[in-house]
């Protein structure tokens, strides 16, 4: 986090974006000028939320930030479910490249000459092809910019450290809640500074003040015991039972039936969806056991993108966490079938200002 953050503010002092003023865009190098425009119309509508140029400018380091923060992190997940081949992760049979750099040379060997060996313009290709599944990844994503070549480098190698540290589990990057984890880590500094400063909690840090990360455990009792229960109240005869630690489950059908796509499991403080990536593995099951033993007609291929379009809802008031849900979410289905296109998550934001004009 501290990399990317020193990163855009240098990025954005040789676009001309000062703490609080900006430079004429004349005294800045062309290859700039476009972003800075783009830039510049994101920084008043910061302005008009935060008040001053000041904040304004920490809004916009902070989002920028994040959004590569996230991106980075959403790669190394899918590199780890062998979703797409090998972006950030470098491997030292590749001369210390990743595996899709290594072949993108091959394309491109023009690129031997460029800074980082064409670094950024790689990520930029990269980027914009998976974009077509993740509008995070998009060139046309209002926070989409990235570092020098160099200053990305040592972001990469921050990221690969990871695994390599000794107390971290070898296997992090496949674990459902890696992303929940690194979001909490990610907010810690800024979470203590905030108490330390004994500031009042108003609107725009109320998610800061009240994230929790929920244990492992607790988000299997609860959604067990509610929709797992649920479904038993409907087919108490369900081998589900065998699977999932159900309290007291039922032995006669106390609930009138009901289609699987009319269940609905909403959380009300998303986060980064450690419950509804939960509640999927459950709906899962629930649909291959309306399959094999309720002679229910649901195509399997089709059942992630059921539960992402009728099962699963969710709203959190931090718009950066509920980027991570939908990432989150969005590897989890892929895992299961990787074929269909995810057209839309029930996962919102209520994070957004609305101007006075």
């Amino acid at each position: 986090r501290q990399l990317i953050d020193k990163a855009f503010r240098n990025r954005f002092g040789r676009m001309g974006i000062i703490t609080s003023t900006l430079q004429p865009v004349d005294a800045i190098p062309l290859e700039y000028r476009e972003d800075r425009k783009r830039i510049e119309s994101i920084r008043e509508v910061f302005i008009a939320e935060t008040g001053t140029a000041a904040d304004a400018y920490e809004k916009l380091v902070e989002e920028f930030t994040f959004t590569l923060f996230n991106r980075l992190a959403a790669l190394k997940v899918m590199e780890a479910h062998t979703m797409h081949p090998e972006i950030v992760t470098r491997r030292s049979q590749h001369g210390d490249r990743s595996f899709a750099h290594l072949h993108w040379l091959e394309l491109n060997p023009e690129g031997r000459d460029e800074e980082q060996e064409g670094l950024v313009r790689f990520m930029e290709d990269q980027l914009t092809a998976l974009s077509a599944d993740i509008p995070l990844f998009s060139p046309h994503y209002p926070y989409h910019l990235l570092p020098t070549a160099i200053e990305l480098n040592g972001i990469i190698n921050a990221f690969n450290q990871v695994e390599g540290d000794t107390q971290v589990e070898s296997d992090i990057w496949r674990s459902d809640d890696v992303l929940g984890w690194l979001y909490e880590s990610y907010n810690n500094a800024k979470k203590a500074a905030h108490k330390d400063s004994g500031a009042k909690i108003e609107f725009n840090n109320v998610s800061l003040r009240s994230q929790t990360y929920t244990p492992r455990w607790v988000v299997k009792f609860l959604v067990d015991n509610s929709l797992g229960k649920l479904y038993l109240e409907m087919y108490p005869d369900s081998v589900i039972k065998e699977k999932y630690k159900i309290a007291n489950a039922p032995k006669k059908q106390t609930r009138e039936r009901k289609p699987l796509t009319e269940i609905r499991f909403i959380d009300p403080a998303t986060g980064s969806a450690n419950f509804l990536l939960y509640g999927f593995d459950l709906f899962y099951d629930l649909y291959t056991d309306q399959i094999d033993n309720y002679g229910a007609d649901y195509d399997e291929n089709k059942i992630p993108e059921l539960i992402i379009q009728h099962n699963l809802h969710g709203i959190d008031l931090d718009d950066r966490a509920v980027q991570l849900a939908q990432l989150g979410l969005y590897i989890k289905a892929k895992r299961k079938k990787r074929s269909d296109k995810i057209e839309h998550f029930n996962v919102v934001s209520s994070d957004f200002f609305l101007p006075k004009y």
